[in-house]
């Protein structure tokens, strides 16, 4: 801040890439990045591009994020979900993600696969880790048929959690919006973004929510006619986020 203020903005912006989750990378020299391996996941371009997005948005570099997932596995009792469909959801034209990330973290997982499949019951892989656990902590929908992941300011977080445990179903509230939404009953209010740096002492919570698969097609369909009237990037969990502040308030200074 104190650079900021008087006035040496590239050395701010330098110290903020380095202190980000991951940023420490940047501070390897090419010739000093032995141990590394590349690494590539193909997923759907729509997806790609949601994860850059939140990545950016919350100063969260997807290596970082990636070799965090590769340690929780690893760990910790975390696996990732069962792959279930995408016909509908993130479907469409095919991209890859390409970045570097520990040689030996890597090997380790990979003499750890199929014991984690077989542990689980079903095919663990490399991108399943990465992908899975990237979308759970940036709070992008995988599009899977699983619990919608928001990753929300902690405040704002409990204050949906209150409602929800006196007695308020969060998934019917989405459900009935998203509906409205659908018919052209209820119109979506335009997302506010807070200025960049005020959430820094904010910690960042997630909460599950329940999406029935049409409303989660709908929500994908909707989010770029929805950016575009807007003027301002959404995701589905942008929407979904709206719905449910929409109806049931926010906490001060959230």
């Amino acid at each position: 801040m104190l650079l900021k203020k008087y006035g040496h903005h590239d050395e701010a912006a330098a110290n903020e890439a380095v202190l980000a989750r991951g940023g420490w990378r940047g501070l390897q020299k090419s010739e000093e990045r032995t141990g590394l391996s590349h690494i590539s996941y193909t997923v759907p371009e729509s997806l790609k591009l949601a994860l850059q997005e939140a990545s950016k948005e919350f100063g969260m570099p997807l290596p970082g994020l990636t070799e965090e997932g590769y340690r929780a596995v690893l760990e910790t009792d975390w696996r990732p979900p069962r792959v279930g469909r995408r016909k509908t959801v993130n479907s469409g034209k095919k991209t890859t993600i390409n970045f570097e990330m520990s040689a030996d973290l890597r090997h380790r997982v990979q003499q750890q696969l199929e014991r984690l499949t077989e542990e689980v019951g079903y095919r663990v892989s490399e991108s399943s880790i990465a992908i899975s656990w990237m979308c759970e902590e940036l709070g992008v929908d995988q599009g899977l048929e699983s619990a919608m992941g928001l990753v929300l300011p902690k405040p704002l977080r409990d204050h949906f959690q209150a409602a929800r445990m006196s007695g308020v179903s969060l998934e019917a509230v989405v459900a009935e919006r998203v509906g409205e939404l659908v018919a052209g009953t209820w119109e979506l209010p335009r997302p506010s973004r807070a200025p960049k740096g005020t959430r820094e002492d904010v910690p960042l919570e997630k909460l599950s929510v329940q999406v029935a698969e049409t409303d989660r097609v709908a929500l994908h369909e909707m989010a770029p006619v929805l950016s575009e009237r807007l003027g301002v990037r959404v995701f589905p969990g942008t929407i979904v986020r709206a719905i449910l502040t929409d109806r049931l308030g926010e906490p001060p200074a959230v």
